[in-house]
């Protein structure tokens, strides 16, 4: 579900890439010739430790990706007018290259977006993000109150959040970018509480996407806090998705890179469940045409044999039961 803002006459680039037909049927014609977007992962560290986040339980290293290898992902995105979105399993203000990242990227005029939880982002990164004129950020929330956030979150920070994102709103001014949207998913809130954060937070930044939170990727043997594991079995409880499984659209729309070269065909990928490649060896052209692991990952999907696949036996549509 989203909520556009009714007073707001900005335009999200990447709002117009999800919306065209060539994206949205891409299952009708699967001979992209390259991605519609490439993922970015520039670090897979977090300062929080979410309830319901793959970080609980990741066993691949962590890090840093390295400039070189950035801007070989972002030259190769520049000869075929590819869009980036920094986001994956990280922060990506953790990366003290963060705002060098987005210069060099504008500066070979790619569109680029960043996702963030909007705790470590200070000002004088956010004035750098407004001059560079960053497309698209995404200041992800969680649930849809205060008490929710915190307790999903596991965190005391709602209130700091919510400071930074009427920053970068205050020193944005009426310049049109970034493009500044939330994005939230629910489990069990009422329609009023709904209501109320759609309503408050629609009138500020540019739109609100609010879906349903899938809990289903961690059960309480992979989590070594027993308090984490008493919240998670006391939040299943209210889970609200709708558990059906679609065809996958992603493996034929994009293409992630985490910050160690390795190169997945699910964002959603937060432990090496679905590596196709790595740019050291190819580039990402080549792995698109000819990743014999990405040909079989399809072709498993388009059979809906999700099952058989450890990620995405778990993975429902978010925002499906919003019309």
């Amino acid at each position: 579900m989203i909520y556009k803002n009714p007073n707001s006459t900005r335009t999200n680039i990447f709002r117009k890439i999800y919306d065209s037909e060539d994206f949205k049927n891409i299952l009708k014609n699967k001979n992209q010739e390259f991605p519609f977007l490439i993922d970015i992962e520039v670090t897979n560290h977090c300062n929080l430790k979410c309830i319901f986040c793959g970080q609980q339980t990741m066993k691949r290293e962590k890090g840093f990706i390295d400039e070189t290898i950035f801007k070989k992902v972002i030259d190769e995105c520049e000869i075929h007018k590819t869009p980036i979105r920094l986001i994956r399993w990280g922060e990506p203000f953790l990366h003290e290259k963060i705002i060098d990242f987005c210069e060099y990227a504008k500066n070979k005029n790619i569109p680029i977006h960043i996702t963030t939880n909007g705790l470590i982002i200070d000002e004088e990164q956010m004035k750098k993000i407004v001059e560079l004129e960053v497309d698209s950020i995404v200041f992800s929330f969680q649930g849809a109150t205060k008490e929710q956030y915190e307790l999903m979150r596991n965190n005391k920070f709602h209130d700091k959040l919510k400071e930074n994102i009427l920053k970068l709103v205050e020193l944005r001014g009426e310049k049109l970018k970034p493009y500044i949207h939330i994005s939230t998913t629910i489990t069990n809130e009422t329609e009023e509480q709904i209501k109320s954060f759609k309503n408050n937070w629609g009138n500020i930044v540019d739109s609100v996407d609010i879906g349903k939170t899938n809990l289903s990727f961690l059960s309480a043997n992979q989590i070594k806090s027993f308090e984490l594991i008493n919240k998670l079995d006391w939040l299943k409880k209210q889970e609200t998705i709708k558990k059906a499984y679609r065809p996958c659209t992603e493996v034929y729309q994009k293409l992630s890179v985490n910050w160690d070269v390795k190169v997945t065909c699910c964002c959603g990928d937060f432990d090496n469940f679905l590596i196709v490649g790595d740019i050291n060896n190819s580039t990402l052209k080549e792995i698109w045409d000819n990743s014999e692991s990405l040909k079989a990952f399809r072709k498993l999907l388009d059979m809906k044999k999700h099952k058989s696949l450890s990620l995405c036996k778990n993975c429902y549509l978010p925002y499906d039961e919003f019309n």
